[in-house]
């Protein structure tokens, strides 16, 4: 780790019968370790099923060349209980390595069942080693606002202690809505009463809010009524013009969201699963 030194120096000096002192400016500067990891990711936050490169950086501010540097990544493992270990990762790959920011080649790394281990062949005096590799969070990461993917490289040198470079990735705050349409009876008889059923599903983490339906029924309905989850909705709390519905009516006092989805993790395997946020709107009329 870098660590910045600053000092100031003082100066007496006399002249005559008088003594005095003065100050010199703060200097500073940079003292590194001659061994440095750092580690990071492109994203900013992640979701489930999406791939996060990481970066690995490793600086040699030593005076002779490193060779078959071996790094481990832990791939977040994390305690579900005393007798349960999660492992929210799953390495995807590829896996490249730069040499002072120039690619150099691709690496093929030992994927264990709760780490992958990357050999770099040499890193000259002076120079930095850059791995950028891809993992997907699985059915092990954390899905609730808050959580976060924390995972540490290791890099063990011939001598001396061990270097750990530890990152956070926090979970992306996010809605993610779904709409499916049904319309019963199936088949219907012309003047009959035929319901649209909208089911309005969020797979996120966080409500969706300040929706808007709308569908242009083909042929008109007649006779409307509309209801979200069961409760009816005033016809002054949507328009429908020329037989398109759009609900809610702007200004309306009704209002349309769907809930984040809820998340339960299995203390025994470690699994999250989740339960899609449901809105159902219901919207009837003779045909």
């Amino acid at each position: 780790m870098a660590v910045t030194i600053t000092n100031r120096a003082s100066l007496r000096y006399t002249y005559g019968a008088v003594t005095e002192t003065v100050a010199s400016n703060v200097a500073s500067t940079v003292v590194n370790d001659p061994l440095n990891m750092t580690k990071t990711s492109l994203e900013t936050a992640y979701r489930a099923g999406e791939a996060i490169t990481y970066i690995i950086t490793v600086t040699n501010g030593t005076d002779a060349a490193l060779s078959n540097v071996t790094i481990e990544d832990d791939l977040g493992a994390y305690s579900v209980s005393a007798l349960q270990t999660a492992v929210p990762l799953t390495y995807e790959g590829p896996a490249q390595l730069y040499s002072d920011g120039v690619f150099a080649s691709e690496l093929t790394p030992a994927v264990g069942q709760d780490s992958v281990s990357f050999t770099i062949p040499s890193i000259a005096p002076g120079s930095t080693a850059t791995i950028l590799y891809k993992a997907v969070p699985n059915e092990y990461a954390p899905m609730e606002p808050d959580s976060a993917i924390t995972n540490t490289a290791t890099f063990t040198p011939a001598a001396g202690d061990p270097i750990t470079a530890t990152y956070s990735l926090p979970v992306d705050t996010y809605a993610a809505v779904s709409i499916e349409k049904e319309m019963s009876p199936n088949p219907v008889t012309g003047g009959g009463t035929i319901r649209n059923t909208f089911t309005i599903l969020n797979t996120g983490n966080t409500e969706a809010t300040d929706l808007v339906l709308s569908d242009p029924f083909q042929p008109a309905l007649n006779n409307l009524t509309v209801s979200i989850n069961g409760t009816p909705v005033a016809a002054s709390d949507y328009t429908y013009v020329g037989g398109v519905l759009t609900l809610p009516a702007e200004g309306a006092a009704t209002v349309l969201s769907v809930p984040a989805a809820t998340y339960t993790q299995d203390p025994d395997t470690g699994v999250v699963s989740s339960l899609p946020g449901m809105t159902v709107v219901t919207v009837s009329g003779t045909i």
